[in-house]
């Protein structure tokens, strides 16, 4: 197993230690399988930023790729907070633009972290019956791995997305 090599801002929130690794921008490309759509592939940006809180922000945006890898179109995209603990437990609370809230409960393996839903709330007009999921993030050879299996009313839980993106930017607790 190799090493992960960052520095820790002393002004991070000691809370944040055992995330501070994935603080920053991380970028690449997705693919993905959903009934009705199929395979397919999509570009993806993810940031994690700290403002000196016990939290960090969390926001996720995916977009169709053009014929030449350019974002052509939105995909998705979700924000939220990330609350680890002292004891490597985590609760992650996210908002979906598709119309669904999703509380996540995990836990934090040293550069591993992976979630599983505790309660999704959806509004009435929600483009997707979705009703749960579980997520990795894992830090492999300095880059961000992450992968999604979701569901919904009419889907059993299966491999949704699934990436390994690269840290484009440092935040504040990484270098």
């Amino acid at each position: 197993m190799s090493a992960m090599h960052f520095e820790i801002d002393k002004d991070v929130n000691p809370q944040l230690l055992g995330v501070a690794w994935m603080l920053g921008t991380w970028q690449g490309e997705a693919n993905g399988n959903w009934p009705g759509l199929g395979d397919f592939h999509i570009g993806v940006r993810i940031d994690f930023s700290s403002n000196g809180t016990r939290y960090m922000h969390y926001i996720c945006q995916t977009y169709w790729l053009d014929d030449d890898n350019n974002p052509s179109k939105p995909f998705s995209m979700e924000t939220g907070f990330w609350f680890p603990h002292d004891d490597a437990t985590i609760d992650v609370v996210l908002a979906d633009a598709d119309g669904w809230m999703e509380n996540y409960k995990g836990t934090i393996q040293g550069a591993k972290i992976e979630l599983t839903s505790d309660v999704v709330a959806r509004i009435d007009t929600a483009d997707e019956p979705y009703t749960g999921g579980q997520r990795l993030y894992g830090n492999v050879n300095g880059q961000l791995l992450w992968t999604w299996d979701a569901a919904a009313t009419d889907v059993p839980i299966q491999p949704f997305l699934w990436a390994t993106l690269n840290h484009t930017a440092v935040e504040v607790g990484a270098a």
